[in-house]
């Protein structure tokens, strides 16, 4: 068994994200002592409580108390789906269903690589705009990964067809469960009211990151050394060998993994719509790929114990993910229990109620995306600050529909630039990634972005959307 992994967190990755995730949980431990704490009741009415600091104690045991808390839960969960996304890719790595997939991929567009690219990005952006998925799609990543660089591409290529084209879609939701279904019932609205001006939105980032990715992928084709990941993308080809023809390749091995994608994607797509079972997406996913890899491991040729030997190989490689993972967490966490969340909350919205309806729509945006710094998650945003958004809106004449348009983009955007959203952290641990060069990779984009959504917002305001 090789000792290298498709799918491992880099040790300089590893140490920098760490550094970055410390020195926030230090800053906002800092403003504990400047913030007076304050908390929204079961009602949305923000309580003045008075009082600031925080104990020491409590500050170094935050990682470990977190646990006790409301999101210990998620974050075990989350982790645990990490690791067994790491067992069950090292199985498919090493019994050739990578192998298998990519010959089967490129054979089939070899002599069309950019169809292949668009259809790809089309495919990430839809599941991240209709169904909600984004951390789930890190499950795809490595393959992706492999793909880009076997048709003579990088790893930042798949990471765009993948990683950022989910998050894109995530943001210019059609249907999301998580952005559109949940805010949409809390403010009086049907999940389609609305739709056709979302739909205009999605097919204009689509474009925008088609053409993102199309300029990157002809600038290193012609020198590839300008990729961001060179060095580490030759390494990664030597342990791929794409050398080796890719003609060349198990027909049983490819039916029984292309089997395995295809119960994997029912998975996502059933947990992500049925009612009953969106609060269990991650787990029953993560039950999917355990399920799922081990009875491909025998049905392609293995014992029980090799593939259990094989998955137990890759879990090891992503431990680091956990520690990522709760330092990300603990930072949220230390906000809630110093009491200075909703104190933070309360003061954003004190600055500009009563302003026009455009300053009211932009500092709705502004507001999601500093909140989303802090929460990364949809659904907990969509209890905490939805009903206040709500409010302001009516105040300040806004129609609930811009409103929400405006969660949707700060709420989803940011997540492919924000250090503290752990998915990103894990995807670009995974892919030997750094996060200086993912931003300085990405910045441009992000601020086209920015400004783009901005003025779909004012544009939104003048069309009485």
């Amino acid at each position: 068994m090789s000792e290298d992994k498709i799918l491992k967190i880099n040790k300089r990755s590893f140490i920098t994200v760490c550094a970055i995730l410390i020195s926030f949980m230090i800053m906002v431990y800092v403003m504990t002592f400047f913030i007076e704490k304050g908390v929204y009741d079961d009602n949305n009415v923000y309580q003045f409580i008075g009082g600031t600091g925080y104990p020491f104690w409590k500050f170094l045991t935050s990682p470990f108390r977190l646990f006790a808390g409301s999101d210990g839960l998620k974050v075990i969960v989350i982790s645990l789906f990490i690791l067994i996304l790491g067992g069950s890719f090292n199985v498919m790595n090493e019994t050739h269903g990578i192998k298998a997939l990519i010959s089967f991929l490129i054979h089939k567009f070899k002599h069309r690589k950019y169809l292949l690219l668009y259809i790809v990005t089309l495919f990430f952006m839809l599941l991240g705009s209709l169904f909600g998925i984004f951390e789930e799609a890190v499950t795809l990543l490595p393959i992706i990964i492999i793909l880009a660089l076997s048709l003579g591409w990088d790893t930042f290529t798949g990471l765009g067809m993948c990683l950022i084209a989910t998050g894109f879609g995530f943001s210019t939701a059609l249907t999301n469960p998580f952005t559109i279904g949940l805010a949409s019932d809390q403010m009086g609205l049907q999940i389609l009211e609305g739709f056709w001006f979302r739909l205009f939105i999605f097919f204009l980032m689509y474009t925008l990151l088609c053409i993102f990715l199309t300029i990157h992928v002809k600038t290193i084709e012609k020198e590839p050394s300008k990729s961001p990941t060179y060095e580490n993308d030759q390494k990664k080809l030597a342990i791929i060998n794409p050398d080796e023809s890719f003609e060349n390749y198990d027909h049983r091995v490819l039916k029984i993994y292309a089997i395995f994608f295809l119960w994997v994607l029912l998975a996502i797509v059933l947990a992500s719509t049925i009612p009953f079972l969106q609060n269990f997406t991650i787990p029953i996913i993560a039950l999917s790929f355990l399920v799922g890899i081990f009875i491909c491991g025998l049905l392609v040729g293995k014992t029980f114990k090799e593939v259990g030997k094989l998955f137990w190989s890759g879990v090891l490689s992503l431990l680091p993910a956990v520690i990522m993972i709760t330092l990300a967490a603990s930072i949220k966490f230390i906000l809630e229990d110093a009491q200075i969340m909703g104190t933070i909350i309360r003061q954003i919205v004190n600055w500009f109620t009563g302003s026009s309806p455009i300053m009211g729509i932009l500092f709705i945006y502004l507001i999601i995306l500093l909140i989303q710094f802090f929460i990364g998650s949809a659904s907990a945003k969509v209890i905490l600050i939805i009903p206040i958004i709500s409010i302001i809106a009516n105040d300040l004449g806004i129609t609930q529909n811009i409103a929400l348009l405006a969660f949707i983009f700060g709420d989803g955007f940011t997540d492919l630039i924000y250090p503290t959203n752990p998915v990103l952290l894990v995807a670009l641990g995974i892919s030997s990634f750094s996060y200086g060069k993912w931003l300085k990779k990405t910045i441009l984009l992000q601020l086209v972005v920015l400004a783009l959504t901005v003025g779909l917002l004012i544009l939104g305001y003048y069309l009485g959307y």
